[in-house]
């Protein structure tokens, strides 16, 4: 149990964090090329332009993803803090709820639309769209596992007679 544990851990790290800051670096890198050729060698080339934009929308979604497990996500909270700290566990219980139906019912065409595009290739990397835009049925995998794990924290916290301001955002690795 203790190493499927370390390998799921490592899963999640690995593409939350190692996999969006290589995309970060790639993005940056890809701009610093384009800009070096094009204005110190008069050279336009087409690749880091495209390269940059895919692993900028890489960075977005493996961002999004991390800043659902850990509680980062911008939230407009004034009424929300003035709940009593129960009734904010079911509101989280029933947005994570919400939110985790969602994206298994969208989960099945995502990926039948990432299959169908396998075939069409970007105009300068001639890469298939589907590796461009697969970090999307990856960002919707990690997010139902995160909507998850915050759902069965605030229910066992729910249930325990803390009375205290923690919520499912605080599950850690």
């Amino acid at each position: 149990m203790e190493l499927l544990k370390r390998i799921y851990k490592f899963i999640i790290i690995f593409f939350e964090e190692v996999l969006s800051t290589a995309a970060l670096i790639t993005c940056a890198s890809a701009i610093v090329i384009q800009v070096f050729y094009r204005y110190f060698l008069n050279i336009s080339l087409e690749w880091p332009f495209e390269l940059s934009i895919y692993a900028y929308i890489w960075t977005l979604y493996l961002g999004a993803a991390w800043g659902i497990r850990e509680g980062h996500h911008v939230k407009f909270n004034i009424l929300y803090d003035a709940l009593p700290p129960k009734v904010q566990k079911m509101i989280n219980i029933i947005f994570n709820t919400i939110t985790t139906v969602v994206f298994i019912i969208i989960f099945k065409p995502v990926w039948e639309y990432l299959l169908f595009n396998y075939r069409i290739k970007t105009v300068a990397l001639k890469i298939p769209w589907t590796y461009v835009f697969m970090v999307f049925s990856i960002f919707l995998t990690l997010t139902i596992i995160h909507n998850i794990e915050h759902i069965i924290c605030d229910i066992k916290s729910l249930f325990t007679n803390k009375d205290d301001d923690t919520t499912g955002d605080e599950v850690k690795y």
